[in-house]
């Protein structure tokens, strides 16, 4: 009976299963700035590739023309040359900004390529092919410092190695063991979205870096650099991933930052088989969103999308209506006149037919002499047995 309640209380989900979760309260947002020296052909390409890049992505695309009015965001762009369009990233909590530049190299499709930098890159494919299946992977960047670097993916293998044998008796067994991948020096200037967007540095340095990463590419726990990608470090995060999503476990290891990326049908299938439910899926969302309001340390991602986060975690939304009609316009949608009446016609009180009286009277009536024939009966049969 005792293993009976603690298995009902215990949470279906696990952290790595929270992982996978779009609550529509982490988007990031993509200022496309524009002036009236770019083409308007140029113009309908670029809202042409937004219309198919960004649709399944967790990113929001905004042109905008400087030519009508200044814009607040573009004042973090350094500089902009006129007639070329500039991108700028901002984070999910509006603090973080990333320039993204338009190709200088004559492309076939430039629009394409400046757009599709923004939710794709060569490791951000192979990161979401393998997150879907494997149990959690650790995304390691190489440092310009091979000690350094050597000493840090010894410390990966080990943490991989250590966790594994731990995985059958997870609360929610995965069968995929955790993933290693590897941002080669020489390429990180090719995924500097990505890297920003995880909080690690997105130029060569001398430290090699590691996050580890689960679901819809989200981070658990902190960047490490340097010294600090040990495998104690990464055993604990890896270690998280396969928890119960309980109420006592802090909610930070369940809201890390997620990077931009396209999440499409291909993508939702191979998550729905191997999780055995769909994550997407609005009542799934609001299971999730009130298990991780209910934790310590919850709260949601960006101030501006925090009411968002509410009114998923208490399960329902409202929405106010207004219809901003004038009384005289009512007048007005009359199509005909309609003839004033003769005499004011005034409300008329009903009383009830005395027909109708009569029949609950009656019905009253015949209760009554039962109830008293049936006390005469009963008094009756006592002084008998009294008698007797």
């Amino acid at each position: 009976m005792l293993a009976a309640v603690v298995a009902g209380h215990a949470c279906r989900y696990t952290v790595r299963d929270v992982g996978f979760a779009d609550l529509g309260n982490e988007r990031y947002t993509f200022f496309c700035f524009i002036d009236d020296q770019v083409s308007g052909a140029q113009v309908d390409r670029l809202g042409q590739a937004a219309s198919v890049l960004f649709g399944d992505t967790n990113v929001r695309f905004q042109l905008v023309n400087l030519t009508k009015g200044d814009h607040p965001q573009a004042k973090r762009l350094a500089e902009r040359t006129p007639g070329v369009p500039a991108g700028l990233l901002l984070s999910t909590t509006g603090e973080l900004a990333w320039p993204v530049n338009f190709p200088s190299a004559k492309l076939d499709n430039p629009e394409w390529s400046f757009l599709s930098s923004v939710v794709s890159s060569p490791i951000r494919d192979v990161l979401i092919e393998k997150l879907i299946p494997a149990y959690a992977v650790i995304l390691f960047i190489e440092g310009t410092d091979g000690a350094q670097t050597r000493r840090a993916r010894a410390a990966v293998d080990d943490a991989i190695k250590a966790i594994t044998p731990l995985l059958p008796e997870m609360p929610k067994p995965v069968d995929h063991p955790p993933e290693v991948v590897v941002v080669p020096a020489k390429r990180i200037a090719g995924e500097s979205v990505l890297l920003w967007s995880l909080g690690l540095d997105a130029g060569p340095v001398p430290e090699p870096q590691a996050v580890v990463l689960m679901g819809r590419g989200r981070r658990v726990g902190q960047p490490l650099r340097g010294g600090l990608v040990t495998r104690s470090e990464l055993q604990e995060a890896l270690a998280v991933v396969g928890q119960d999503c309980e109420c006592g476990l802090d909610r930070v290891w369940m809201q890390g930052e997620s990077f931009p990326l396209s999440w499409g049908r291909a993508e939702r299938t191979a998550a729905y088989a191997a999780l055995g439910f769909d994550p997407d899926n609005p009542q799934i969302k609001g299971e999730i969103s009130r298990i991780i309001s209910r934790g310590p340390n919850s709260q949601a991602n960006g101030a501006a999308s925090s009411s968002h986060f509410e009114q998923l975690s208490l399960g329902y939304s409202e929405e106010l209506i207004e219809f901003n009609i004038e009384p005289e316009d009512l007048i007005e949608a009359d199509p005909e006149p309609v003839a004033e009446p003769v005499a004011e016609a005034k409300p008329v009180e009903f009383d009830p037919e005395p027909a109708a009286l009569g029949q609950v009277n009656t019905v009253w009536w015949t209760l009554g002499i039962i109830a008293v024939l049936t006390l005469a009966g009963g008094g009756l049969l006592l002084l008998r047995r009294s008698g007797n």
